[in-house]
């Protein structure tokens, strides 16, 4: 385990957009941190069901995303993207459907790479192995699952590996509710701590397996959570800030067990933990309101990496598919 007795950017002056002390470099030569923030596109299907019988669509729907998205990224000239693949629970439920988009995404990546010189490089983000009544997190068909579409996506070439885990979130929401924060420091901290370590083991241990790199996790399903209520006026916002701060602590520990960065976009704690580890962090703000309402506005992005517009739907729009359209957004940050 890493210990962090010391902050790796001490002064405030230095938390700047595009530089992190500990910059990741990829296989393909983009360095996260290193003088750019580059886009990253994070995308889901329309609402539909999947199974076996409408995979036909389903993939015919990422195949048309990253077609698009590419090509929006050579005409933008961008210096390189980010690619986020967040599995939905069926694809995770069976880990060849994942498997499977994540080699379509791959070859969609490599295809502009060759024709045009684009970089790029995929994250992986597997639905976590907790359906929200599950009452098993750490053994059973759900985790195993989950842990085979993250060894079979790496194996395949997914560089990044992420999840939004859950743990104590059972705790964490009835507290959030009732305005208790002995209880939402117990979820988070605590109940979350622990399950962090336990995951995170075994997700650098995947990692280092195949090469690729344990890139970070969010508090999303509890300080999210707790923003989304705010915006809604059902808790107060003064509490909701509070909670995204702590979810600090949770979060810091995917790094002490050896993730690197880039931290998950939906990650709000992680200019926290940007000050804290120095590795570089992924962001998100105005162009994330497609997935939820957010008062950050682009403020986020005074000390972001890479800058995602979270998770936006397939659909038909007058000026393009959605995921070439919050491309265009994403790309306006360019150098630091």
């Amino acid at each position: 385990m890493q210990r962090f007795t010391e902050l790796a950017i001490s002064n405030p002056a230095d938390l700047g957009f595009g530089r992190a002390p500990k910059p990741l470099v990829t296989r393909q030569g983009m360095t996260l941190g290193g003088g750019l923030v580059y886009p990253e596109l994070n995308f889901t299907l329309p609402t539909m069901f999947v199974d076996a019988t409408t995979m036909p669509e389903v993939r015919q729907h990422y195949h048309q995303i990253i077609t698009g998205a590419m090509q929006r990224a050579v005409e933008l000239e961008a210096p390189g993207v980010v690619i986020e693949f967040e599995t939905l629970p069926p694809m995770t439920e069976n880990p060849a459907w994942g498997i499977e988009l994540t080699r379509i995404l791959l070859d969609g990546m490599q295809q502009a790479c060759a024709r045009h010189g684009l970089k790029s490089v995929l994250r992986i983000t597997p639905m976590t192995r907790a359906r929200w009544s599950a009452p098993r997190m750490r053994e059973g068909p759900l985790y195993e699952a989950m842990i085979e579409t993250f060894e079979g996506c790496a194996a395949a070439g997914a560089e990044l590996l992420s999840i939004e885990s859950v743990g104590g979130k059972e705790v964490h929401d009835d507290a959030l509710m009732m305005g208790d924060l002995r209880g939402v420091l117990f979820g988070l901290c605590v109940l979350g701590v622990r399950d962090m370590r336990f995951l995170w083991t075994d997700l650098v241990r995947i990692a280092r397996k195949h090469g690729v790199q344990a890139a970070g996790d969010t508090a999303c399903g509890f300080a999210n959570t707790a923003m989304v209520l705010a915006e809604q006026k059902m808790i107060p916002r003064v509490f909701a800030a509070v909670v995204r701060a702590v979810s600090a602590v949770r979060t810091l520990v995917c790094y002490e067990c050896g993730a690197v960065g880039p931290g998950k976009d939906c990650g709000y704690e992680n200019p926290i933990l940007k000050a804290i580890t120095g590795y570089p962090m992924a962001m998100e703000g105005k162009t994330a309101a497609c997935a939820h309402l957010s008062p950050m506005g682009n403020l986020a992005a005074a000390t972001c990496d890479t800058w995602s517009n979270e998770s936006v739907q397939n659909l038909k729009l007058l000026g393009a598919w959605p995921p070439r359209v919050t491309l265009s957004s994403s790309s306006t940050t360019a150098a630091s």
